[in-house]
């Protein structure tokens, strides 16, 4: 009942509210009334258009926000592209006037002040190269190369231009060549060195077979004739070996080496070619030794690569090497890996010659002259064998006092267990050693009976079990090698 009386008299506020309302509105005049509707129609629309105003102003803000920033983004893009390009890049406008250069640039030409001027860059870097001539002639194709700090930079200008044909910018583009100009010399210089080490055996062979034939066999006494004979036989071999080297670097850069990697007993190798390069150090009285530290794991290699690194390595220290001087080798190993050190007394290497004595074409010969032969193939082909084995080769080495050479190269136990990770981890295995050493453990695994499939599921026991089986022939093959050992060298290694 008391809601019905609320209700009642809100109803009643209303109807009064309305006809005062009606009473007021009556009074005005219709001119006051139009005002006042225009002017709060004027108000409300000042309302809504400043409220578009800051809308609209709000929006192009944003725009022109993002717009910077995706300038910004694309010119700090770009600014990192050109740190990181190994061009230099000087880019010059249409005045000639600089406008920018990467620091690459900077850095190739020594840190100097770069022109701010076209013209003064070409006066100062184009004018004995003929760049300057060339541009004075209208030549479009301006390049030529500069010597900065021993260093061969090689600068090219692109010329830009409008319809009335003027040019409009210039862009410099510097490039370090040091690299490919060595490499360039010392293809000629191998192409060289390769030409008289055919040359020399040749004349050699010419010679003496056109003896034997002037003079005839009846001519000449039986002694003599072996004498020539075996000199040509002894130039046909260097020939052999030479074409046998050449041969083997083009095997080696078509990838179409192929090796035949086993478990050995690196130890074992090495003594084998001490052994037979003792003849060679007792022609000089060279005290030729080998030493082992300590006990040597086994390796997976290729027999004859290996036999060729130490060989190489232990035939260029006697050859060296002066008279009464030492030749020593050294065995061990180091965590996962064998090693083998070539140490020897002999003339050293300069510092100059350390960075390249690695390779390909490059020769060394301390003493001046070309007495020990050679086209500075060796040691590069040594190199590769022992990348070839996922192996390192250093030098180190005193002027004057001696060089020594380090081999290391990883155990077999460690090959095996990096070939059972990639099945872990469902990676391909990488270079023929490892696909060889997963090879070796399918046909272990199948003689365990393990599907090759599962060889990354195997427990810790399992792995252990099969690297065992795996590895069992160095014990073997330890047996054989002691036996053949002599006393008093099996002392000496211990």
């Amino acid at each position: 009942m008391s809601n019905f009386v609320l209700a009642e008299a809100g109803l009643d506020s209303w109807k009064r509210f309305y006809q005062w309302l009606s009473t007021a509105l009556s009074e005005v005049s219709p001119l006051i009334l139009i005002l006042s509707t225009a002017v709060v129609v004027a108000v409300l629309s000042w309302i809504f258009c400043r409220a578009a105003t800051r809308r609209y102003r709000r929006e192009t803000d944003q725009r022109l926000a993002s717009m910077v920033t995706q300038f910004v983004d694309e010119r700090a893009k770009s600014e990192t592209i050109l740190l990181d390009l190994d061009l230099g890049v000087i880019a010059y406008g249409r005045d000639g006037v600089l406008i920018n250069a990467n620091p690459a640039a900077r850095k190739m030409l020594a840190s100097r002040p770069i022109p701010e001027k076209f013209n003064a860059f070409i006066s100062e870097y184009g004018r004995e190269n003929g760049m300057q001539a060339a541009l004075l002639l209208g030549s479009e194709k301006l390049s030529g190369t500069v010597l900065i700090q021993d260093r061969v930079i090689r600068l090219r200008v692109k010329l830009s231009h409008f319809i009335d044909d003027r040019a409009s910018s210039f862009l410099v583009v510097l490039t370090d060549i040091t690299e490919q100009e060595n490499e360039e010399k010392q293809r000629k210089e191998f192409v060289a060195n390769v030409s008289h080490e055919l040359k020399t055996p040749l004349t050699t062979i010419k010679t003496y077979s056109e003896s034997l034939l002037d003079w005839g066999l009846s001519e000449k006494n039986s002694d003599g004739i072996r004498k020539d004979i075996w000199r040509i036989h002894d130039d046909s071999l260097r020939m052999e070996r030479l074409v046998e080297d050449l041969l083997l670097l083009s095997s080696i850069d078509s990838k179409g080496i192929r090796v035949r990697m086993e478990i050995l007993d690196f130890a074992f190798l090495a003594r084998q070619a001490v052994d037979r390069l003792q003849h060679q150090a007792q022609e000089k009285n060279i005290a030729l030794s080998c030493i082992t530290l300590s006990k040597i794991p086994p390796v997976f290699a290729d027999r004859t690569a290996m036999e060729r690194v130490l060989t190489n390595l232990v035939g260029n220290a006697i050859k060296y090497t002066d008279r009464n001087g030492q030749v020593k080798v050294y065995l061990s190993f180091l965590i996962d890996d064998v090693y083998a050190k070539v140490s020897d007394t002999g003339f050293g290497i300069e510092k100059d010659h350390m960075p390249r004595i690695f390779n390909r074409f490059y020769r060394v010969d301390m003493t001046g002259s070309r007495m020990y032969g050679g086209t500075g193939l060796g040691l590069s082909i040594a190199k590769e064998l022992v990348e070839l084995h996922n192996g390192k080769i250093n030098v180190s080495s005193v002027l004057g006092k001696g060089t020594e050479f380090t081999v290391m190269i990883p155990a077999a136990r460690k090959v095996f267990h990096d070939a059972l990770e990639s099945f872990r981890t469902g990676t391909s295995p990488v270079g023929s050693m490892h696909r060889s050493a997963v090879q070796e453990l399918q046909q272990a695994a199948r003689d365990f009976g393990f599907p090759a499939v599962q060889l990354g599921e195997l427990t810790t026991d399992d792995t252990d079990a099969l690297l065992s089986h795996v590895l069992a022939r160095d014990d073997r093959t330890e047996l054989v090698e002691k036996e053949n050992v002599p006393e008093k060298e099996e002392q000496e290694t211990q």
